[in-house]
């Protein structure tokens, strides 16, 4: 195994999980308003819209819970690891968070892309 300093760590923990809160919360809102269009558009077509934005939202939910658990335990890793080699963490624990924050700017950019159709929808039915 090879080390490094644990400071090469590059996403500090708190700052994903405020991120994936923030978009947690918005979909959180966002299925607040599928569920008021749903109530007043009982077209098929809306309806079949609806669903595929429902599941998109479930869909999104469980990535960023996914990603939690894996911050999370990437997190503890390290300190483990820092903590029985005097501050020094395995490579693959850096490459990892490296990982992780990547997957986690990716969801940023698949929300974006989510809301703005999810935009349109609304449009189109509010």
């Amino acid at each position: 195994m090879s080390f490094t300093a644990a400071t090469h760590l590059a996403n500090q923990p708190s700052e994903l999980q405020h991120l994936l809160s923030f978009y947690e919360q918005e979909i959180q809102f966002l299925e607040k308003l599928l569920s008021e269009v749903v109530n007043k558009n009982t077209s098929r077509e809306a309806m079949s819209e609806a669903e595929h934005f429902q599941n998109q939202f479930l869909i999104q939910k469980r990535n960023i819970d996914e990603l939690r658990n894996r911050i999370l335990q990437n997190h503890h890793l390290a300190a483990d690891e820092a903590n029985i080699h005097a501050g020094r963490v395995d490579i693959r624990l850096v490459s990892d968070n490296i990982n992780i924050g990547e997957e986690v700017h990716q969801l940023e950019k698949i929300i974006a892309d989510l809301r703005t159709a999810y935009k349109k929808y609304l449009l189109n039915w509010m």
